[in-house]
């Protein structure tokens, strides 16, 4: 009973081990006090879908998903939101990256130890990345982003909360320490 539950417990931490995590990684201005800027708006051009080539990946219910928890996220940080006078532009972009990898399969003879046969098998991989930003509005200079490895390739009811728990990550690395009350706590029922 002992040697299965060390077994047990291996195959556990080796899975853990194996486990994709991904990591949130970010960069700010640090000469910018972000207490001091209370209104933003949402670059629009970031609505419009880019990579054509991938539909699952980047379509309009992504980048509207995407875009409303940016605003929602702006706005627990105590940004208002402004088309006429914004202070900053808050925005994001999806990179996808394609990469085909070559697996070898070898079959080795045991009668004459030679190699019997060789195949050559392709397998192409797509990695996402959300990059979510927020820049200066005046002088168009990002001042924060963050970005995190993503798969954006989800069945609706998986996608919208998955991207609001990846943006509200990327959000938590946002340098401003007045925060505002959650939006949907206003909203009356």
């Amino acid at each position: 009973m002992r040697v299965y539950s060390i077994i047990s417990g291996f195959i556990l931490l080796l899975l853990f081990n194996c486990a994709a995590t991904s990591e949130v990684v970010y960069d700010y201005n640090l000469d910018v006090d972000f207490n001091q800027y209370d209104t933003y708006v949402l670059c629009i051009e970031d609505f419009t879908v880019e990579h054509l080539n991938y539909p699952l990946l980047d379509n309009d219910l992504v980048r509207q998903t995407i875009g409303d928890a940016v605003a929602l996220e702006m706005e627990n940080k105590a940004h208002r939101t402004n088309v006429l006078n914004p202070q900053l532009q808050a925005g994001f972009r999806i990179i996808i990256s394609e990469e085909t990898v070559e697996f070898e399969n070898c079959e080795h003879s045991k009668h004459l130890e030679y190699w019997e046969s060789c195949t050559i098998h392709e397998e192409t991989y797509e990695e996402e990345t959300l990059i979510v930003y927020v820049a200066d509005f005046e002088t168009n200079k990002v001042l924060w982003h963050a970005s995190v490895l993503c798969e954006l390739n989800k069945p609706e009811k998986k996608l919208i909360p998955y991207i609001n728990g990846l943006v509200k990550d990327l959000f938590d690395t946002y340098p401003k320490t007045q925060v505002g009350r959650n939006p949907d706590e206003q909203k009356e029922l």
